[in-house]
């Protein structure tokens, strides 16, 4: 099973990597850049940039365009825009997903009408600039869903982010690795 992660507006920093890494596992990295994302001084820096190189409909389509060329099945990861891309594309027939998981992706509440056909698991965290409950209440019953809040920032995975929280990260990382690993 192929392992396919989409980060977030900072992109495939090497501190992100370092992350990925510890999941012990090859991996394909999707980021929303074409070439080397520069290093950001903080979050908004970072979330013009992304804006600036196409935001998020664009890196829904480069997300698409990945899951469309892959061939064995896929335990799909996503972090904020990346979880939005990933939600974006859940809704196509004919992709090899077996799973997905998401972690705060808050644009997903811009597309709330899509229903995921692949067993896909949304993390919600705090976020100042909407209601994650609103949201999440906007997805309820919805099939092949799962979703939970947890009382962290937005970002709390990214070690870059101002949101970055180690000790949940760390819980997190082994509940991905122990995800991934189950499902092979």
């Amino acid at each position: 099973m192929q392992l396919v992660i989409t980060t977030d507006i900072f992109g495939a920093q090497p501190e992100v990597l370092l992350q990925f890494d510890q999941l012990g596992s090859d991996y394909l990295c999707v980021q929303p850049y074409d070439h080397q994302s520069p290093v950001f001084a903080d979050d908004k820096e970072a979330y013009q940039y992304f804006l600036d190189h196409g935001g998020i409909e664009t890196y829904c389509n480069k997300v698409g365009e990945v899951l469309k060329a892959q061939t064995e099945p896929v335990f799909l990861v996503g972090f904020s825009a990346g979880a939005a891309a990933c939600w974006a594309n859940l809704a196509l027939e004919h992709l090899t997903v077996k799973a997905c998981v998401g972690f705060y992706g808050g644009q997903i509440r811009q597309m709330t009408h899509l229903q995921p056909l692949y067993p896909t698991e949304l993390i919600f965290a705090e976020e100042s600039h909407f209601s994650v409950l609103e949201l999440m209440d906007a997805l309820a019953g919805k099939i092949n869903l799962k979703q939970s809040f947890v009382p962290y920032p937005h970002g709390f995975m990214n070690v870059l982010s101002r949101g970055y929280q180690a000790e949940a990260a760390q819980i997190y990382w082994k509940k991905i690795k122990a995800g991934f690993l189950s499902s092979l």
